[in-house]
């Protein structure tokens, strides 16, 4: 009998161990269905791409620099064209779908991603609930395909992972910080009403350690490289000069950086560390907000001159930042962020600028064909080693319409989808890409 129990003992934890084992496979087998409760859009449209910029533009506050109090206020059409432009940022190989749904005092997200055709298709739904309580958002319900999750251990899980993971982690104390800055959200039929402290500081610093979390440790060793060239390039000026161009950085760093990639670097990460690098030197900014807290904290900071482009010093920032964003996050982003910013100045600021809107366009050309594969990003660094002035990837700007306030600009172009805005773009285009750098692109 002892026997007998003994033997029935052994299956049974065999058959739990087995059990236990294979219950997150089972989970995700009984979570998978074969049809997707999101339909994939199509790519977002130039005017839909419009909204977004003129979504940031609504967002933005008068006085980026100073804290305020902000109201977003997002219909639901709205926060749909975010979130597919959201996806399409991400760019991943799963097709992906997600959608927004708004009832009094109710948001639901649905996401689903379409994981195979093999044999059948499979997709994983994903659908979220939230209810607006004491005006802030609480999680009701996540199911995964059919099936729910406890919301308690939900809840539970989420207490444990931030009491033990993540509570001395800076990353997580500052998207904690931004949360909480939440003042209130107002959910209604159509409409979200958002009421937040805008943080100046607090942004500046997620900014900086988001761009720390991408950075590997091979980059930041190529960062302090680039960045005592950068170093030693500025020693070498003298000091009765005010002012220096853009090329007598590129061609320096652009040549040590080929000469990197000859002894075995890739190439794209030297050229996108590079232009990384040369963004923080051209704004005045200090390198740790790349580097972040390092061991090596003996990298003694750049002597700085100001560089120029075309003899304008804002021209020079425009390139080089719209490069090193183009080299860290993308064309698309990069190119959404150079026109909201235009639209930014002629509602606030100086004016609608095309001197600063072409620059903007060859930090794009610039950065996306010194990242787009390793044969091209060598070519562009045996380019970029043998500039002989400004004018081989800027064009003069002397036709240039600057200042133009938001009614001027709306006078002239009616708004940026225009004709007549996108020929005039589709001119500055033609000047970047003839330029000598660009020629056979």
């Amino acid at each position: 009998m002892s026997l007998i129990w003994l033997q029935f003992s052994r299956y049974l934890l065999r058959s739990l161990a087995v059990l236990l084992l294979s219950a997150p496979i089972i989970v995700l087998l009984i979570s998978l269905q074969t049809g997707a409760t999101v339909g994939l859009k199509p790519e977002l449209t130039n005017l839909e791409i419009s909204q977004v910029q003129q979504l940031l533009l609504e967002s933005a506050p008068r006085n980026p620099n100073s804290p305020s109090i902000q109201h977003v206020i997002l219909a639901r059409e709205q926060l749909d064209i975010l979130l597919r432009y959201s996806i399409e940022l991400v760019d991943i190989s799963t097709p992906l779908a997600a959608r927004v749904s708004l009832a009094q005092e109710n948001l639901t997200i649905q996401v689903s991603a379409h994981l195979n055709d093999t044999f059948i298709s499979l997709y994983l739904n994903l659908r979220a609930e939230f209810q607006q309580v004491d005006e802030q958002l609480d999680l009701q319900a996540l199911y995964v395909g059919k099936l729910k999750l406890p919301v308690g251990l939900l809840r539970y899980f989420r207490q444990q992972i931030q009491d033990q993971y993540l509570a001395d982690n800076p990353y997580y104390q500052d998207f904690s910080e931004l949360l909480s800055n939440i003042q209130s959200v107002n959910l209604s039929q159509r409409l979200v009403d958002v009421e937040l402290q805008w943080e100046p500081a607090l942004l500046s610093r997620i900014g900086d350690h988001a761009q720390q979390l991408f950075i590997s440790e091979q980059d930041r060793f190529r960062i302090m490289r680039h960045y005592q060239v950068l170093s030693s390039v500025a020693e070498q000026i003298p000091a009765s000069r005010r002012a220096v161009s853009l090329t007598e950085f590129l061609n320096p760093l652009f040549t040590a950086a080929s000469e990197n990639s000859a002894n075995g670097s890739d190439p794209i990460a030297e050229n996108r560390t590079l232009l990384q690098t040369l963004a923080i030197y051209v704004n005045n900014e200090d390198i740790q907000q790349l580097l972040g807290e390092l061991s090596d904290s003996d990298l003694t900071p750049a002597r700085y001159i100001e560089v120029r482009l075309l003899r304008r010093q804002d021209l020079a920032q425009h390139l080089v930042s719209i490069a090193a964003i183009t080299a860290s996050a993308g064309a698309e982003l990069a190119e959404l962020l150079s026109t909201t910013k235009e639209a930014y100045d002629a509602r606030y600021r100086s004016g609608f600028s095309f001197s600063d809107l072409t620059a903007n366009i060859v930090g794009v050309a610039l950065a996306s064909l010194a990242t787009r594969d390793a044969e091209t990003a060598i070519l562009m660094q045996e380019r970029m080693s043998n500039l002989q002035s400004e004018t081989d990837y800027m064009p003069e700007g002397g036709s240039n319409r600057d200042g133009l306030s938001e009614s001027d600009f709306n006078a002239i172009f009616q708004d940026r989808n225009s004709i007549e805005y996108q020929q005039r773009l589709q001119e500055i285009e033609v000047q970047v890409y003839s330029r000598p750098l660009f020629s056979i692109f």
